[in-house]
């Protein structure tokens, strides 16, 4: 969308100030000074003692902040007491099991009515630390959830917990005192608040419960698939250890339930395990073995679900636990190998997706001109020698050469750099396809306008094209060993029906070709078959496994089976009220408009999207698991391929090369997508979850390129009137005024390394941290839009009924605390240090922008707009403000000379730079007025 570039804005305010507006308002021009007005000519409030910051901390005092006045506020709540009644508020007297992923990585809670055994709640941590895939103790998540439920902690009755680095039970929450006593010392799992809390321990709850690992993925998956049988294939990176799992057998440990407890417990004699020596081999390994993968057939009716397994794989231990995240990269699990190309090229072993998305690259070709003026071809070439050879259930044969040695990401290559060895390309995986549509950018948000205007295609630097050859390898070779262990078991078993979980399961590429091409009827794939899963799994072992009895159900009662998929949307509901106060929280910077009606709203949002708009959707429950199904989304036009790059860059702010999905009405998606045979007897409902990578049909291609990744497919998501009515009914109406059946869709988070926006105020801060790349947010019944800086009411030239309004008096968000950084380099020859690269950066930590996980700090521009920002205490006009810089300028730089009694270039220049810099803090909403 074409904005007005901050230059204009600037000149146009200049061009006011000449015309004598600040004359008319607050200074006078005698001979070349600003001077101020008697205080008997000015109707508006006297300039106050000027208060400035650290560069002249004698004049600063922090008790000059205003706040502003919320009388004014439509949306400032009347009374915080009104919603009394959380909207999910449920009978007092309910009972609950949870189920508790804790301790380790995606730390997740489910909570079911132990009698109906209906879900109540799920949510993962890292939606209200804002910490991505965050771990640890589950303390703010149980209050967090009895707080919706409106239930007291008692009302919690069992608890099935896992935590696959080591048991809990024994370990830590065994004895309390020790837990304090780590708690007291900031060590271990103490060194988080919450630790001994009762909330974290539940030690009032008499029934609890360890579940391993892959079992817990294998519940979370068939307790809800809509099939009464089939095949469960958990791929994962680590599960549980087989010493800790053998162990609880021999002693007949009551508070730790595994594979094997099932076997002994029903007879299952005939589990395969691999090695087939595990056990001598895990009383002779230095560490222990560690499940990778498994296999299980399951049954159910209405009342009872019978999980049966017949396959597992273990994993050596090859190096310290103790080694950073647990030794994960040195294991032999096909999620270990994936995970180690992902380190290795991205530094981060939890970056798999980005790996699945860099694959399909191997084999495009980019044409480009020589130095020389000749044309030329550059691709990546492949690594010959497999990463992974082989089968699971023989012989595995693994070769991690190619993941030795410096990583990619530690790299800096010759052509990252200019002649004169500046670094000219920072990003080393940021390129475009062959086919790249050079385009006009938006202007910059951030006060600073960009060198060039349009957004020109970018070829991969030589650690890209290593990268994707990289990638494309580990890629195929986990496709090829996968589908071969699928087929395998698919043939022992006779299954027809395949449920995935674990984190492999994330692999929507590999899941895609798993549903299509081995002859299986019906594939589910849960929305969390990663670890945030494994507490809904252990909710589900709650609830229908015949593990243990509770003094608080009857040993006859039966709770009814789920009988079809959960929804995935479980998280927390807010209300409208909430919605109101978060707006409230920012609304120097919005512009709201609240429409009742869905169909306007819907409306609207199709509107935008179509003329190449990005609309973030804020609405109902959260997602539980990694992806945005609609909720908590950012939506554009899939026609639009410049938006790629676009959102890519500005919105989400990460790597070009990443594709995005389409979210497509179910009923039309098979004339758009290859969704294999048995797609129709699912009603072609095949992706519900984005699980499923399927290619674009030929045909359909260059009409939706924003959602076709390089090699033609598309991670898909099919939606139904049934599931989900309003996005249905959205992309229906997209689909009428377009004639396309979809929506590009992606995470609404825009902050780096945060998880997809939880709450009203999240959303807030995340829109706003867009800097106007998303055009509109629609929260509920609200539609909100960025409020651009008003000059003109800033010096009080903006127009009500034909009468001039008094200029306005920039205020702070909040408390501001300054640091600065600067080198010291000996000189040559006087031996003093000279002082260079200062940088003087602020925090807020009350505007809305305010981002935790940096701390916070915002990088000013100079001592100028540090000093500008002291004075935005409410008390000084912009006026009061440049009178105040011109005279201090004047005195130090021109004292003693003949001045001239016109307006100056210099003036000019103050004037300028302070209404830029106003302008600029007042988009990353450090001041408002």
């Amino acid at each position: 969308m074409i904005r007005c570039s901050r230059d204009s804005q600037i000149m146009l305010a200049f061009c006011i100030c000449v015309a004598g507006v600040l004359y008319a308002n607050s200074f006078t021009i005698t001979s070349s000074k600003l001077r101020h007005r008697t205080l008997d000519n000015v109707n508006e409030p006297p300039c106050q003692t000027i208060f400035s910051t650290p560069f002249d901390l004698d004049m600063y005092d922090p008790s000059g902040d205003s706040e502003l006045d919320p009388s004014s506020n439509p949306f400032q709540p009347e009374n915080d007491d009104v919603y009394d009644t959380p909207p999910l508020a449920v009978d007092p007297d309910t009972k609950l099991v949870l189920g508790i992923n804790k301790y380790s990585h995606d730390t997740t809670l489910c909570a079911a009515n132990i009698e109906t055994g209906e879900v109540l709640f799920a949510l993962s941590k890292e939606r209200i630390t804002r910490k991505k895939h965050d771990g640890g103790n589950t303390a703010e998540l149980v209050e967090y959830c009895l707080d919706q439920l409106d239930l007291d902690i008692d009302a919690v009755v069992k608890v099935v917990m896992n935590n696959h680095h080591h048991r809990i039970l024994p370990f830590i929450e065994k004895n309390a005192l020790h837990m304090e006593w780590e708690e007291g010392l900031g060590i271990n799992g103490g060194q988080e608040d919450g630790y001994s809390d009762e909330y974290n321990t539940l030690t009032s709850v008499e029934d609890k419960i360890e579940l391993s690992h892959h079992l817990a993925h294998a519940y979370s998956a068939a307790a809800q698939c809509p099939f009464d049988e089939g095949m469960i294939v958990v791929m994962d990176g680590m599960g549980e250890t087989f010493r800790t799992m053998k162990r609880a057998v021999e002693l007949n440990d009551e508070t730790y339930f595994s594979d094997f407890t099932l076997c002994a417990e029903n007879g299952f004699d005939d589990i395969e395990l691999v090695p087939s020596d595990i056990e001598v081999r895990a009383k002779t390994s230095y560490f222990d073995w560690r499940e990778a993968e498994s296999v299980y057939t399951f049954q159910k009716d209405n009342t009872q679900l019978v999980v049966k397994p017949i396959f597992k794989r273990f994993t050596e231990e090859k190096t310290p636990p103790t080694l950073y995240n647990h030794g994960f990269e040195n294991m032999d699990s096909l999620g270990a190998v994936y995970s180690r190309a992902s380190s290795h090229i991205f530094g981060d072993w939890n970056a798999c997706g980005k790996v699945m998305g860099l694959a399909p690259w191997q084999g495009h070709i980019w044409n480009t001109v020589s130095p020389t003026g000749e044309s030329q071809q550059i691709s990546s070439e492949m690594p010959k020698n497999h990463i992974l050879k082989g089968s699971l259930y023989s012989e595995l044969e693994i070769d991690k050469s190619s993941m030795m040695g410096l990583p990619f990401i530690s790299r800096t290559d010759p052509d990252m750099f200019d002649d004169e060895g500046n670094m000219i390309r920072s990003k080393r995986y940021d390129f475009d396809d062959d086919h790249f549509e050079e385009t006009e950018s938006n202007d910059s948000k951030d006060g600073d306008e960009k060198d060039d205007d349009k957004q020109t295609k970018q070829l991969p630097l030589n650690v890209a094209l290593d990268a994707i050859a990289l990638a494309s390898r580990v890629q195929t070779d986990l496709e090829t060993v996968g589908i071969d262990f699928v087929r395998h078991f698919k043939n022992r078993t006779g299954q027809t029906n395949l449920c995935l979980a674990g984190g492999v399961a994330l692999n929507s590429v590999l899941n895609g070709r798993l549903s299509r091409e081995l002859g299986f009827r019906n594939t589910f794939i849960p929305p969390y078959p990663g670890d945030d899963g494994i507490a809904v799994g252990c909710c589900a072992f709650g609830l229908f496994g015949k593990r243990f009895s509770t003094a608080s159900t009857k040993e006859s009662s039966v709770v009814p089976m789920w009988k079809e998929p959960l929804s995935p949307y479980l998280g927390p509901l807010y209300t409208d009220a909430s919605m109101k106060d978060a707006i409230s929280w920012a609304a120097p910077w919005l512009d709201v408009q609240t429409v009742p009606s869905e169909t306007d709203r819907i409306d609207l949002i199709v509107n935008e999207i179509a003329s190449s708009g990005v609309v973030a959707l804020y609405t109902d429950r959260s997602e539980l698991g990694p992806r945005a199904l609609g909720h908590r989304s950012i939506l554009a036009d899939p026609r639009k391929k410049g938006l790629v790059r676009f959102i890519n860059e500005f919105v989400k702010k990460r790597e070009s090369f990443r594709p995005f999905a389409p979210s497509a009405l179910a009923e039309e998606a098979p004339q758009w997508f290859d969704l294999g045979e048995y797609a129709s007897e699912a009603s072609n409902n095949v992706s519900p979850y984005m699980s499923i990578t399927a290619q674009v049909i030929e045909s359909k291609k260059k009409l939706i390129p924003a959602v076709t990744h390089v090699d033609g497919s598309s991670r898909l998501q099919t939606v139904t009137s049934e599931a989900e009515p309003f996005y249905h009914r959205l992309i229906s109406a997209f689909y009428k005024a377009t004639g396309v059946p979809m929506v590009l869709n992606t995470s609404f988070n825009t902050l780096k390394s945060e998880p997809i926006v939880e709450s009203p105020r999240n959303a807030i801060r995340s829109f706003l941290s867009s800097m106007g790349s998303i055009e509109m947010l629609v929260m509920g019944n609200h539609v909100i839009k960025r409020k651009e800086a008003n000059v003109r009411k800033l010096l009080g030239e903006e127009q009500k009924s034909g009468l001039m309004t008094p200029p306005s008096f920039p205020v702070r968000s909040g408390t501001a605390n300054y640091k600065t950084t600067f080198s010291a380099e000996n000189s040559s020859g006087n031996g003093s240090d000279s002082i260079s690269d200062t940088v003087t950066l602020v925090q807020i930590p009350d505007r809305p922008m305010h981002n935790e996980m940096d701390g916070g700090w915002f990088e000013l521009l100079d001592d100028l707009e540090g000093q500008l920002l002291g004075m935005c205490d409410g008390s000084n006009g912009v006026n009061d403000i440049i009178s105040y810089f011109s005279a201090i300028s004047e005195q130090e730089g021109q004292e003693g000379t003949q001045q001239s009694d016109k307006f100056t270039e210099h003036d000019q220049l103050l004037v300028e730079n302070i209404l830029m810099r106003l302008v600029r803090l007042y988009d990353h909403t450090m001041i408002s007025w």
